[in-house]
């Protein structure tokens, strides 16, 4: 008998859109159990479930990077390809995918830049759990029996704090993804709109700030100044990236999870701030 395929042949928009929601809102809720556990001292289970939020989150991602390529696919052509299938087939593909956007950090987003020696700690972990995958998922769930036939509970493996710091770095993918929505959304929408000619007033500011440039360079640069650009159509429009009518649309809504909870510690932040300023002035 035939294996059913993970994923049908065909997902419209909304269907794509819906299912990244309910990736992001379940990758979050079991993150959140596995925070649960660790303060319980559940290390085991807790790592159990941190492994299948991170699972959830790489197909949340997988979702997103197809998004983004299949602007540069022909016109027409079916959002669930071969990527996607081997993903939603192979729990290992789910947690690479995981890793590969942990290092590449294309979306980071913070005060500072992020800390090398931290993530390269993290994604060591990462990187362990991959290999023995299966194993560890689910060692957290059941009993097993070593080969000197002894019973292996789950409360005897899993390093807490190796455990909290992966948690912590998995948790910002919902928000990170919810940026580069943002960030690809942005750059679809330029480069579909047309460039109109430059005024001479502004080709003139440009020769003068151009002035000590190469002049075959500087010529080439006026000339296109002055044609101005035609905006390159965005292929398969229907899924790319919308933003949103209102700053607050989102807020509140299944798969919004990380960024409510990220721009909530922003807002505390920034009032906290203010509260020290308005402090120091006194």
């Amino acid at each position: 008998m035939a294996r059913k395929p993970p994923l049908p042949a065909y997902l419209s928009p909304d269907q794509v859109i819906a299912l990244q929601d309910a990736l992001l809102s379940n990758a979050d809720r079991l993150l959140r159990g596995a925070l649960t556990m660790l303060d319980h001292a559940d290390l085991s289970l807790a790592r159990s479930l941190a492994i299948l939020g991170m699972e959830e989150s790489g197909k949340a991602i997988a979702l997103h990077e197809r998004r983004v390529g299949i602007q540069y696919a022909p016109e027409g052509e079916a959002f669930v390809d071969q990527c996607l299938l081997d993903l939603w087939a192979q729990h290992t593909l789910k947690l690479e995918t995981v890793h590969s956007f942990l290092v590449q950090e294309q979306y980071w987003f913070g005060v500072e830049p992020a800390d090398p020696e931290e993530n390269e700690q993290i994604l060591g972990t990462i990187d362990a759990w991959k290999r023995d995958h299966n194993t560890l998922k689910q060692r957290g769930f059941y009993i097993d029996v070593n080969p000197e036939g002894d019973p292996v509970t789950p409360e005897e493996v899993a390093d807490a704090e190796a455990v909290r710091a992966v948690i912590g770095h998995v948790h910002q993918i919902g928000w990170q993804l919810r940026l580069g929505e943002h960030i690809e959304g942005k750059s679809q929408r330029e480069r579909a709109e047309d460039i109109p000619p430059s005024s001479e007033e502004e080709i003139e500011e440009m020769r003068h700030a151009f002035r000590s440039v190469d002049p075959v360079i500087r010529d080439g640069i006026i000339e296109s100044m002055r044609r101005g650009e035609t905006g390159e159509p965005i292929r398969n429009a229907s899924y790319a990236f919308r933003a949103p009518s209102s700053p607050f649309e989102n807020v509140g809504r299944p798969g919004y999870e990380a960024q409510d909870r990220e721009l909530r510690a922003l807002w505390e932040e920034g009032n906290s701030a203010q509260e020290d300023v308005s402090n120091s002035n006194e």
